[in-house]
This record gives structure tokens, C-alpha cells and sequence, in this order.
């Protein structure tokens, strides 16, 4: 049995020798990097030392929960320009000089969708599902049918809460 609690495996080391299969696999659970580090690197290390890896290689391949706000104007713009009809609409806070922002709200509803919404029964359903993550929050989508019975989604919201205001 392996005893070496190596100390100097870095959870940054770990999460560079992970990469590939998180480009692969997402959802790879701890238990598997801590049985890869026991089998490929010969040590054995703690839970949250493998947690952490695994985070770190998400990182690395998706970039930080930071980065990736910053990008949500551009993104939301060029979902507008790539998509003609699109509507999008976001709120955030900010600080007083205006440079640091705060994600509350972000609404959009393809156009296709919208053009489509005339042709459909005369019944919305909104759902929502809980976001995992660094950020929680909720993920709502607005159905309806269309007139061969399938399910058209015609828009989507990510907020903080179900509350009066986010669902305005």
C-alpha cells in the first residue's frame, strides 16, 4: 500500500496532469483524480487537494468565473449581431466610479423564436433549475407549443432569485 503523503504535490501540478481528461470528461468525480494520483504519481493526497485540482483544471480550460463575466458583454453582444431579431437585456450593479459591475439579471429570446411565437398555442410555461457553481443562481426558460406539437423555447433568464423583480 502507498504511505507517502507527499506534500510538495501541489494541487496546481495535479491540475496540469489532469487537463486532458477534463477537456474530455467534465464531470470527472474526485474520487477518479484521487485514484489517478495514487496510480500514475505514486502519492496519495487529501480530498480537498484533489477537489482543488480538479477546480484549478476547469480553470484552465474554461478560464476563471471572473474572466468569463467580463466576456458577457461581448458575448451578449455578438449573440445580438450572429442572430438578427435577438433580444437581450442585462442588469448589473456597479460600484461609484463605475468600474467594477456586478452580475443581478440577464434576459434573452432568440429571433427566430420571437417570429415563431405568433404560430404557437396560446400557453407559456416557465420553468427554472438551480445553478451549480461559484455563482449560484436560477436558470429560467419560458415554452410554449407549436402548432405540430413540439416544444419551442422562446425565451431564457439567468437570476438570483424568483422574485417580483428579476421576473420583471
Amino acid at each position: 500500500m502507498i504511505r507517502n503523503n507527499n506534500t510538495s504535490l501541489t494541487a496546481s501540478v495535479i491540475s496540469r496532469h489532469i487537463l486532458r481528461t477534463i477537456e474530455d470528461d467534465l464531470g470527472l468525480k474526485v474520487k477518479n483524480i484521487l485514484s489517478f494520483v495514487k496510480e500514475n504519481l505514486k502519492v496519495n493526497v487529501c480530498y480537498k487537494k484533489a477537489w482543488y485540482a480538479r477546480r484549478k483544471a476547469i480553470e484552465l480550460v474554461f478560464g476563471s468565473w471572473e474572466a468569463n463575466f467580463a466576456e458577457l458583454p461581448q458575448y451578449l453582444d455578438a449573440l445580438v449581431q450572429s442572430n438578427p431579431g435577438t433580444v437581450v437585456e442585462w442588469s448589473h450593479h456597479s460600484d461609484s466610479s463605475d468600474r467594477v459591475k456586478t452580475f443581478m439579471y440577464v434576459f434573452w429570446a432568440f429571433g427566430q423564436a420571437i417570429e415563431a411565437f405568433h404560430m404557437c398555442r396560446p400557453v407559456i410555461c416557465i420553468d427554472g433549475t438551480h445553478l451549480s457553481g461559484e455563482y449560484k443562481g436560477k436558470l429560467l426558460v419560458a415554452v410554449t407549443q407549436d402548432a405540430n406539437n413540439k416544444i419551442l423555447p422562446i425565451a431564457y433568464a439567468i437570476v438570483d432569485e424568483k422574485t417580483i423583480s428579476s421576473w420583471s
